[in-house]
């Protein structure tokens, strides 16, 4: 039991397929107690359903581009759980239309949307995390978000949301000298393919 006494927050869950929910079934199987977010209406059925497999979970709403809604998570962990050991953020989205073609077609507003919801959103998390870390006894703890091979090399049709991965990588170090004298780890994983 790796996990066991620590408690986590899992960011992107969406569906059974999601890396987000194979990371939750893991750190739960290892001991860990967590708390699980989803984006909407349209996807809280499909993540309730999927968290009855998990110890008392806590579910909570949390689009990543809300201000209000990460500070709600942050003030629920604190008063639930007493703050966190870990969080995975697991979030990525671009514009469907953004991904056919060049790159050289990306608007304005796709680059604005993936860039928002994909890189800034490990930032605004982040700091709305990184107090919650220190109030635990221990001290510390670790942020761990996805990344991709896109982000270092071109990528056909990943298009814009290679450039967003650009931009989280170096944000996951900007984040780990500011946090890593706290004691908190900042790291970015690059999932090798997935069976299911």
């Amino acid at each position: 039991m790796l996990l066991e006494g620590k408690r986590g927050l899992i960011v992107g869950v969406a569906n059974k397929r999601s890396l987000a929910w194979g990371i939750a079934q893991s750190a739960a199987r290892e001991g860990a107690r967590l708390a699980i977010t989803y984006q909407g209406e349209r996807l809280e059925k499909n993540v309730r359903k999927l968290a009855e497999e998990l110890e008392s979970p806590i579910i909570l709403p949390c689009d990543v581009t809300k201000e209000e809604e990460l500070n709600s998570v942050a003030d629920t962990l604190q008063s639930t759980m007493s703050g966190i050991d870990f969080v995975i953020h697991a979030v990525a989205y671009a514009l469907r239309e953004e991904l056919d073609g060049q790159f050289l077609d990306t608007s304005r507003e796709g680059y604005r949307i993936a860039q928002d919801v994909s890189s800034y959103s490990l930032i605004a998390l982040s700091r709305c995390v990184e107090p919650l870390m220190k109030s635990r006894e221990e001290g510390g703890g670790s942020i761990v978000t996805m990344t991709y091979l896109g982000g270092e090399r071109v990528v056909p049709n990943y298009n814009v949301m290679g450039v967003a991965k650009a931009a989280l990588e170096m944000s996951v170090r900007y984040l780990a000298a500011d946090v890593g004298p706290k004691g908190v780890r900042v790291n970015a994983i690059s999932a090798g393919p997935v069976s299911y």
